[in-house]
């Protein structure tokens, strides 16, 4: 069936991915390798929660857990494997640039596959990264063009359902994704906010409409908030069920008290902005040290190779 590429989940504790996968620093150290952060899954995954924790991306989906499977047929090795992992992290990050991103291979089932968890913050401005399901086609076609490269076993449309099913599963997390990006949104907007007038416009510019129910005397009831995905359909969330929270009477009294969190975050700003340049730094390093080993490695192959050319002649 050749090799494919599954979206795991968007994680809301990409800690505990991160662990899962490396097997608690269990695995072999050669089966682990960071992209834009260290191959050491614990300082990885620090990397990856100071980013967040820069500009207050901390709640909501943290990464992304992707999952790279090859056939048996292909008789991989684990090496090969994490190699081929490694080709297609390159092109992930090509698509998604400035997220730390750290895989571990596999090898306990039948048959061997990559763990791969990008952290969802660009670590230079902040924003939040989108997987929607025309993305599962590329991330597909990014890896079949790999597949092809490396003569692994054709990929047969009609011999698999991998886009069927691949879509469907995230449809059915249609729901709880949704939901998940109204709160972001309402979190968002609410930090921003001088007023509950400046909140609500601010939400709307975002693509969500709070709505309500007027009760017999003229009060709000049953207030919701209400946006459509992208392919046009509508969500409706409760503010209730969100949480108190995302009440409006919560949110207001939140506003009416940042102004000393908005003094705090101007003190702070200068601050933000070395530890930012920090991150970027040790980014720019790791990825130096690993282009580096790449080189070498490339400098004993051909070495190696070279060798092999000069030998005896029967």
């Amino acid at each position: 069936m050749g090799a494919i590429i599954k979206i795991a989940s968007a994680t809301k504790n990409s800690g505990a991915t991160i662990n899962y996968i490396a097997r608690n620093g269990k695995l072999e150290k050669e089966l682990q390798s960071g992209y834009l952060c260290s191959d050491d899954y614990a300082s990885a995954r620090k990397q990856m929660k100071v980013t967040r924790e820069l500009f207050s991306k901390t709640t909501g989906r943290q990464s992304f857990h992707l999952v790279q499977s090859f056939d048996e047929a292909d008789n991989l090795t684990p090496q090969q494997s994490h190699q081929l992992g490694k080709e297609f992290v390159e092109k992930l990050a090509e698509k998604y640039p400035n997220r730390e991103i750290f895989m571990a291979t596999h090898t306990d089932q039948d048959n061997l596959h990559n763990h791969i968890v990008i952290n969802s913050v660009d670590f230079t401005d902040g924003k939040k990264m989108d997987i929607k399901i025309a993305d599962i086609y590329d991330l597909q076609a990014i890896n079949d063009t790999i597949a092809e490269k490396h003569d692994l076993t054709p990929l047969k449309a009609v011999e698999n359902n991998v886009y069927k099913s691949e879509i469907k599963a995230y449809e059915q997390t249609g729901k709880q994704y949704e939901r998940d990006k109204v709160k972001e949104k309402i979190q968002t907007s609410r930090d921003q906010s001088t007023s509950m007038s400046d909140f609500t416009k601010r939400l709307a510019d975002q693509g969500v409409q709070r709505s309500w129910q007027i009760g017999k005397k003229g009060q709000k009831t049953r207030e919701k908030y209400v946006t459509t995905d992208h392919a046009g359909k509508e969500w409706s969330f409760s503010a209730r069920k969100l949480g108190a929270e995302f009440k409006g009477e919560t949110i207001e009294h939140a506003i009416l008290g940042q102004e000393d969190t908005r003094d705090k975050e101007t003190r702070n700003t200068e601050r933000i902005r070395e530890l930012t340049d920090s991150v970027r730094e040790t980014a720019e390093r790791v990825r130096a040290e690993q282009e580096e080993n790449r080189q070498l490695e490339r400098q004993r192959e051909a070495a190696r190779e070279a060798s092999r050319d000069d030998g005896p002649s029967l």
